[in-house]
């Protein structure tokens, strides 16, 4: 079932309660997955506050909306103890295998896009067709969920072409081309640029000379074909006025904040376009306390990855470095697969960091490449 939980995530942001049941499924199964960590506490309590300023601003909607932040932690909960007991390499080829078929599907949207009216595609996903420029969608719900999705997948695509055999690198380069392509249909500036910090970081990590260079060469090239691209050079709509508007209504409810939609009704706005004035806004200081509450986990957890030279931690520091400069200037929390892919990450450094962490006192389990290939399969 690990693979209609993912497929389900990648296919519409409509499906997100698939892997959620799917996770409770695995839990009634296997009791040894803990329902709480750091991650999946952390958003529990945020679900908590999303009600309760749903109930307090008189918003059904944005109580409701507790319902995708539980959600989200059901899957960090499985995730947690995924990338500890299982092979998390064999999770990544499976995310990585699907999102290539929505790289293609987004691609194939692009050529269609030159021939039909594909408007209806944004109607469906409640967002107002682009006039001066077609994004694709592929399956992700909004061309900057796809852009970030893909972008993710390209770092991901590095790490797997640098970890297997010299057989399998031309499927790799391959599939990493077919991502870059879609990243730069899906228009996302964002996006793009939060790749480039990613980059970095990962050469940063890599202590690898030859990965090294192959990591400042795609820096290079993805730089170039953005520059080049007419997607990625659309119009930027000022994020500054958002801001200053957001953090206007942050000072009318400072406390528990407006709501989910809150920014949608004050502003038109579904968020502030910055990660961290959007939970300000929406959940007020108790939901911003609780969101650096569990950055300050995932952090302690860096350190300990770092402290013991983890194989995945330049990977994961450059999904981290991603997430973070896409925050800047947008908010992926509020979309199903934007938040499943924010909060995956974060539950895999804790988990692997769980993990070593259990070695040190001899209670943890240690990974062992393609031991464990089928366990995520059997419960999930």
């Amino acid at each position: 079932m690990l693979q209609l939980g993912i497929i389900a995530t990648i296919l519409s942001p409509y499906l997100i309660m698939v892997p959620a049941l799917l996770v409770l499924i695995a839990i009634g199964k296997n009791k040894a997955i803990p329902l709480l960590n750091p991650v999946s506490k952390g958003l529990f309590l945020l679900a908590a506050c999303a009600f309760l300023s749903g109930v307090v601003n008189a918003s059904l909607l944005s109580a409701c909306s507790a319902a995708v932040i539980v959600c989200y932690a059901l899957i960090a909960a499985y995730l947690y103890w995924a990338a500890r007991y299982t092979d998390f390499k064999m999770l990544l080829l499976k995310v990585w295998a699907f999102t290539e078929a929505a790289a293609v599907l987004g691609i194939l949207e692009k050529v269609a896009s030159y021939f039909f009216d594909l408007t209806w595609i944004a109607t469906f996903y409640l967002n107002e067709p682009i006039d001066y420029i077609y994004r694709i969608y592929s399956t992700f719900g909004n061309p900057n969920i796809a852009g970030a999705w893909f972008a993710a997948m390209i770092l991901t695509g590095l790490y797997l072409f640098q970890a297997e055999h010299f057989q399998r690198k031309l499927y790799y380069t391959v599939g990493l081309a077919l991502l870059t392509v879609a990243l730069l249909f899906s228009g996302s500036r964002g996006a793009t640029f939060a790749l480039e910090v990613g980059l970095v970081v990962y050469a940063f990590f890599d202590r690898n000379k030859f990965s090294r260079t192959i990591l400042l060469f795609t820096f290079a090239a993805i730089l170039l074909l953005a520059l080049l691209s007419p997607e990625i050079n659309h119009p930027l709509h000022r994020r500054t006025h958002i801001w200053i508007k957001s953090l206007a209504l942050f000072a009318k409810s400072p406390v528990i904040g407006v709501g989910t939609f809150g920014i949608r009704q004050g502003l038109n706005k579904l968020h502030a376009h910055n990660i961290w004035l959007s939970i300000l806004t929406l959940y007020g200081l108790v939901g911003f306390c609780l969101y650096l509450w569990s950055r300050v986990s995932l952090y302690q957890s860096f350190l300990l990855l770092k402290k013991h030279k983890a194989p995945l931690l330049p990977l994961l520091a450059a999904l981290q470095a991603f997430l973070l400069a896409h925050g800047v200037i947008d908010c992926i929390l509020l979309s199903p697969q934007g938040g499943v892919l924010y909060f995956a990450v974060a539950a895999a450094v804790c988990g692997l960091a769980s993990q070593r962490r259990g070695g040190e006192d001899g209670t943890g389990e240690r990974i062992r490449t393609g031991t464990a290939a089928g366990k995520s399969d059997a419960v999930f």
